[in-house]
């Protein structure tokens, strides 16, 4: 698995857009000496400790123009063979996203190229435009300067030891392989009475769709039971059926509208883990038909938004609604929506008493009739009793990722994992995987950062079922058109010390 250090970058002052900038080990004084020149143009100088302590002012020194960088970096430094790099990690329109995807990286000299090790760990917004690197044995210095997406100019520093070593915040592990090669997208997966339950999904089991494939829908349902090394079946849906929003709650595993080859569905269904089967019952109804709406579980009430709407042409509804799970007979209710575009196929998750709501696709109506698609990357926060509010907006979109997304209470954090970047979409080869990156939105610091490790198999329209503190993902889409039977579990708040680079 791809795990690299998260540093914090340490703000040291103002700069200017162009000028010097350099970095050096004192030997006398035991310390790190960075110069830049500020925005007035004027010199200016900070010192620290090799091993850690607080930055200080300090003389600048005469600034002297850097040595040319290897191709690809924009500094680098060190003996031959062990070279410390930087790069910048932005994406970048029409090329493969790849992890991590943070404004500054720092990068090792290998036998076989520049490996990552480490990553800037701060919004990612902005861009490095000069850095310079420094090592003095098992310790880097690295300093750059970076401007803001509001305009803002100011020099960063970041210190890296490779003698300490490396903390691992996530975990992850492989459960059974799901039973329904190649794999399906859309899958209904729940928890009940600690037992994973999956049904329907849809894929292509032949060709492709721009091959002349046909999708096919299923009915089949699996389980998981505790401790078991493979799925058993445990008999099938009413009908084929896809793309449904689930939550699981105490009284089963709720799965609310969806679609397959007749069209969108309104209808909802309670899978329940009873005598050592699945039992399937209906449920309320959705207020109308809707075909890859999110929901999640607050406080004994299930909230559901966005949606595809029966077309042609198809198109995205702004609905939001909640059912009390204590009056389930009562209905849905319908709620104000969030401030922006209709959606469908968003992000959804519950922290704190509160609802979030990321990205998703908006699908309009050209002059033409056909569906003109947007890919959303705003981000909201519902309160039952403040309403809603506009968030900090995502980095880049995330279409599909997997929903209800998986959330840390201490420190808070939500989690996007992979999704499609809109960016991205129609410049990328067809054989691409989606992107690996893990994003979360920070609650106390209300920013977006990037998680220290990739995904390591990202998959998108896959449902996160939380069991116990860990999220697993059951099959999924790997790239267009094709899905995978991997059954992969994760644990945010897991970690173990791993040797240093």
């Amino acid at each position: 698995m791809k795990t690299i250090q998260a540093l914090i970058p340490v703000v040291l002052g103002p700069a200017a857009p162009t000028g010097g900038l350099q970095a050096s080990f004192d030997a006398g004084a035991g310390g790190w000496l960075v110069s830049w020149t500020d925005a007035a143009g004027r010199p200016c100088g900070a010192k620290a400790p090799l091993h850690g302590g607080v930055w200080g002012k300090a003389v600048p020194e005469a600034l002297v123009a850097d040595a040319a960088a290897p191709a690809g970096l924009l500094a680098a430094a060190g003996p031959a063979g062990g070279r410390v790099g930087v790069r910048t990690g932005r994406r970048v329109s029409g090329q493969r996203p790849t992890f991590p995807s943070a404004a500054l990286v720092i990068v090792r000299e290998a036998s076989d190229g520049w490996i990552d090790v480490a990553f800037a760990d701060e919004m990612l917004e902005g861009e490095v435009v000069a850095a310079a690197v420094v090592r003095h044995g098992d310790n880097v210095l690295v300093v750059y300067r970076r401007i803001s997406d509001r305009g803002d100019i100011d020099c960063r520093a970041l210190r890296l030891s490779f003698a300490e070593p490396m903390r691992m915040p996530v975990a992850w592990r492989c459960l059974p392989d799901y039973p329904m090669a190649p794999g399906v997208a859309g899958v209904l997966a729940g928890i009940h009475r600690d037992v994973l339950i999956a049904a329907g999904g849809a894929n292509f089991p032949d060709r492709r769709p721009w091959e002349g494939g046909i999708k096919k829908y299923y009915d089949e349902i699996f389980v998981l039971t505790p401790g078991a090394s493979a799925w058993r079946a445990a008999g099938r849906l009413p009908e084929l059926l896809a793309y449904s929003a689930v939550v699981s709650v105490p009284a089963g595993v709720l799965a609310l509208g969806g679609e397959n080859a007749a069209g969108v569905q309104a209808g909802s269904l309670w899978l329940r883990w009873e005598n050592n089967q699945v039992e399937v019952r209906p449920a309320p109804a959705l207020p109308g038909p809707l075909s890859s709406p999110v929901a999640v579980v607050l406080d004994g009430f299930v909230y559901v938004a966005g949606g595809y709407q029966p077309g042609p042409p198809r198109a995205c509804t702004p609905g939001f609604f909640r059912l009390d799970l204590a009056r389930p007979e009562a209905g849905w209710e319908s709620l104000p929506t969030w401030p922006g575009p209709a959606r469908a196929q968003g992000v959804i998750a519950a922290l704190d008493g509160a609802v979030y709501l990321f990205s998703g696709q908006e699908l309009t109506e050209g002059p033409d009739g056909k569906p003109v698609s947007s890919y959303l990357n705003d981000a909201y926060r519902y309160r039952p009793k403040q309403g809603w509010e506009r968030l900090p907006d995502m980095p880049w979109s995330a279409l599909a990722a997997p929903s209800p997304a998986p959330v840390a209470v201490h420190p808070a954090r939500v989690f996007v994992l992979g999704g499609v970047d809109g960016r991205q979409a129609g410049k990328l080869p067809r054989e691409t995987l989606v992107p690996d990156d893990i994003l979360y939105f920070d609650v106390a610091q209300h920013a977006w950062k990037l998680e220290s490790s990739a995904w390591p198999a990202p998959v998108v329209t896959a449902p996160a079922v939380e069991r116990a503190g860990e999220w697993i993902f059951v099959s999924g889409e790997i790239m267009a058109g094709r899905r995978t039977t991997s059954v992969l579990a994760w644990r945010p708040d897991a970690g173990q010390a791993e040797p240093a680079p």
